[in-house]
C-alpha cells in the first residue's frame, strides 16, 4: 500500500481517517506539502475557497487534532469572471472544516458564466483553474420511506426535474440542521445525466464521515435537512465519481485506494467547481 494519500481540504479528516483506520498508520503534517485547492462557486451565490496542504501518512500513529496546521491563510485569492476580478478575503468560519475560507459578497454565480481562479502563496506557489456553471438543477419534490434497519430512520428521495441535457451530472449535499457544519457530501449522492434513475428519483442520504463507526445514510424522524442538488460538468462528475468510490473503498482491505482524486487545479491539488443549484429543505416525518 502507498504511504501518501492525497484529498482535498474540507474532506481532509474523513480520508486520512479512512486511510490511517485501514492501515494502522498515522497522520504527518509537518514540513507542508502541495497545494490543494477546495473551491467552488453556485448559481446564485458567491465565491468560496479553502487552501491546505496535503497530509501524508505515516508509519507511527500521530493524533488528527493538529490538521488545522495545513491550513494556507495568507494567500492572495482572486476570481474572475471575464469582466472583472475580485479579491477574495480569508477569514475563519466556524460552518466550515477546516474553520477557515476566502470568500467575497462582491461576485456572485451566474449561470452559462465562466470563472477563473487564481492562488498566489507566500512560498512562491502559484495554482489557477477555471469552471463555467452550468444551468441549475431542481428539485420537484421528496418522498420519506420507512428503513427495515430502525423504526425512527427514514430513507429520503428527491424528485430531479431533468433538462434533459445529457453532459455532466447530478450531485447531492445534505445539511441536517443543529448536527453538522454546513453541507456534506451526500453518501453515493450522484448521477450521471443520462442515468438517472427511473421516475428521476435520486436517494438522499446523509454525508459520511469516516470517524463514525457506526455510519447510516439514512436520517432520524424529526430531523431538519437542507437538500442542495447541483448540476456540474464532466470535470466536477468524475471527480465526485472518484470521490464516492474512495469513501466506498477506503474501508475495504482487498480494494485500498492508492489513487489521488482527479483534479482541474493547475499548479495543486483539488478542484475548483460552478454548480447550478437548487437548494431545498425537508423535515423527515414518521
Amino acid at each position: 500500500m502507498t504511504s501518501k494519500h492525497i484529498i482535498t481540504g474540507g474532506l481532509i479528516l474523513a480520508a486520512s481517517a479512512a486511510l490511517a483506520s485501514g492501515c494502522d498508520h498515522g497522520l504527518d503534517v509537518e514540513g507542508g506539502g502541495e497545494l490543494v485547492v477546495e473551491g467552488w462557486i453556485d448559481s446564485g451565490q458567491y465565491p468560496v475557497v479553502k487552501l491546505t496542504r496535503t497530509v501524508s501518512v505515516g508509519s507511527e500513529y500521530q493524533s488528527t487534532d493538529n490538521l488545522e496546521d495545513c491550513v494556507e491563510q495568507w494567500a492572495r485569492v482572486t476570481v474572475s469572471d471575464g469582466g472583472r476580478e475580485v479579491t477574495l478575503i480569508g477569514h475563519r468560519d466556524d460552518s466550515h472544516f477546516p474553520p477557515y475560507v476566502y470568500t467575497t459578497s462582491d461576485m456572485l454565480g451566474v449561470p452559462g458564466r465562466t470563472y477563473t481562479l487564481t492562488v498566489d502563496c507566500l512560498d512562491g506557489t502559484h495554482a489557477e483553474a477555471q469552471t463555467t456553471i452550468p444551468q441549475p438543477a431542481a428539485i420537484d419534490s421528496f418522498a420519506i420511506e420507512r428503513v427495515s434497519v430502525a423504526d425512527t430512520l427514514r430513507q429520503v428521495y428527491a424528485y430531479v426535474r431533468d433538462d434533459g441535457t445529457k453532459d455532466g451530472g447530478y450531485k447531492l449535499f445534505t445539511y441536517v440542521y443543529g448536527e453538522e457544519k454546513g453541507f456534506m457530501s451526500a453518501y453515493l449522492g450522484i448521477s450521471a445525466a443520462d442515468r438517472l434513475p427511473d421516475g428521476r428519483r435520486m436517494a438522499v442520504s446523509r454525508g459520511r464521515q469516516n470517524l463514525t463507526s457506526d455510519f447510516t445514510p439514512y436520517f432520524a424522524v424529526g430531523d431538519t435537512v437542507m437538500v442542495k442538488l447541483a448540476r456540474i460538468d464532466e470535470t466536477a462528475y468524475h471527480f465526485w465519481r472518484d470521490f464516492e468510490d474512495m469513501v466506498t473503498l477506503s474501508r475495504n482491505p482487498f480494494f485500498p485506494v492508492t489513487n489521488n482524486l482527479h483534479s482541474n487545479i493547475t499548479g495543486g491539488l483539488g478542484y475548483w467547481f460552478g454548480y447550478g443549484s437548487d437548494v431545498k429543505s425537508v423535515i423527515v416525518t414518521p
